[in-house]
């Protein structure tokens, strides 16, 4: 029995929404790498990003990945998580992978909306919002082949979201 997985997916797809809401209904404990990172670096990923550069953050985000097979429950990850090094293969050893898929129209119209309610988003940050179509297309074409790689795929355009990954965990939870 499994009891850690790993909510995986482009950016603005609603893994953190996603991730709350399938904990408070499977009442299993919810995590979320990015803050992990943020308290184990003592600053927002943005701030480190800014001045350490991504590669260095690429490497401290391998690093909270390996560490998170001690938890036990929902983990969501960043939209890039999968695509460095063999992160996508490490959660899989450790857990069960689920990826949130949507298109590309849809995750635009996500992240332009995120964006007018001041979110910063560091991929994004010199974007225009009329250019995300453009930008979200070829970014997620590049990150399909190791969202792909998840054991289990679920369109939140298309499917109860929530009814899908609670039928992951119904065999577990009592």
């Amino acid at each position: 029995m499994r009891n850690r997985y790993y909510l995986i997916g482009y950016m603005g797809v609603g893994k953190s929404t996603w991730a709350k809401k399938w904990a408070k209904a499977s009442q299993l404990p919810i995590h979320d790498l990015d803050a992990l990172l943020e308290s184990r670096l003592q600053m927002s990923i943005y701030e480190y990003i800014s001045t350490f550069g991504e590669l260095a953050f690429r490497k401290q985000e391998r690093e909270e990945i390996q560490r998170s097979a001690t938890l036990e429950g929902i983990i969501a990850v960043g939209g890039g998580s999968p695509c460095f090094y063999d992160n996508m293969d490490v959660m899989n050893a450790q857990g069960e992978t689920i990826y949130l898929h949507a298109g590309v129209g849809f995750l635009s119209e996500r992240l332009r909306n995120s964006t007018v309610a001041g979110n910063e988003r560091p991929l994004l940050k010199d974007l225009d919002v009329d250019m995300y179509p453009e930008f979200v297309g070829k970014h997620l074409l590049e990150r399909l082949p190791y969202y792909e790689k998840a054991a289990h795929r679920i369109s939140v355009e298309k499917v109860d979201v929530l009814e899908s990954l609670l039928s992951l965990t119904r065999p577990y939870i009592k």
